[in-house]
């Protein structure tokens, strides 16, 4: 007695010349399983999964949704991770300039003018105004970075050790935490009497100019560190997305 079944439907496996496809046995989509879609579009998208994904995958839908979700986990790491080495790199490049005064002038045992370290500060600190911004936006790499109403700070070490960072080299320098202008706060930068007993008269320090010269050699540890993280996690994440990538497009 022939049988009864549909010759356009194949047992235990993928017919992708029926109106509707099934996998091992078990209808997955048709024209009244998916709204909007006509099998034949369906079976247009079982087709373009076949030629990249293997047929274990679309065999296991919950094995197929998790492979795509990681997908999209990766590139968003990715993404993040490249905007914080970006923005890292932007503070470097302006740092660079106001640490070159910090050298010139600890070198040559002058102090440089109030206004002139200043204006060398201004942009890095609107550099990381930027970054911390950015950073309370933050959603695949950590935490987002917040200052809570007791004034202490919450989010990623990078983001909280920039915002300390930036704090005190502003008071330190007399300027607007927000706008890098001259805060109302006076810094208190040596008197003339103080700055010609530190050049002439061979005193070995000059607190305000040691302080100015610890933040900034901690300024610079901070970015050196975050940035070679932020590489690393790059580095990091790129392999993670082409192993996925290896494993479950086999079919390229």
């Amino acid at each position: 007695m022939a049988s009864s079944k549909p010759t356009s439907k194949k047992e235990g496996g993928i017919d992708l010349k029926s109106d509707s496809a099934s996998i091992t046995g078990r209808e997955v989509a048709g024209r009244d399983n998916i709204k909007g879609f006509s099998g034949k579009e369906v079976n247009l998208l079982m087709e373009t999964l076949l030629k990249y994904f293997d047929k274990g995958y679309l065999q296991d839908p919950a094995k197929l949704g998790s492979t795509l979700s990681d997908f999209r986990k990766y590139h968003e790491k990715l993404h993040e991770y490249k905007e914080l080495h970006n923005a890292v790199n932007e503070i470097q490049i302006d740092f660079e300039q106001f640490k070159t005064e910090i050298d010139r002038a600890t070198f040559t045992r002058s102090i440089s003018k109030l206004s002139t370290l200043r204006k060398l500060w201004r942009p890095v600190s609107l550099k990381v105004t930027a970054l911390l911004k950015w950073s309370q936006t933050i959603q695949s790499i950590g935490k987002p970075f917040k200052i809570l109403e007791d004034k202490s700070r919450s989010g990623e070490e990078w983001a909280i050790q920039f915002s300390g960072l930036q704090s005190r080299m502003n008071e330190h320098l007399g300027m607007d935490e927000q706008s890098g202008d001259t805060s109302k706060k006076e810094a208190e930068y040596p008197s003339q009497m103080q700055i010609l007993a530190y050049q002439s008269l061979g005193r070995r320090d000059l607190a305000w100019w040691e302080t100015l010269s610890e933040l900034t050699s901690a300024f610079q540890h901070t970015w050196s560190h975050h940035m070679n993280a932020a590489d690393k996690q790059l580095r990091e994440t790129a392999q993670e997305l082409y192993n996925l990538s290896n494993k479950a497009l086999s079919n390229i």
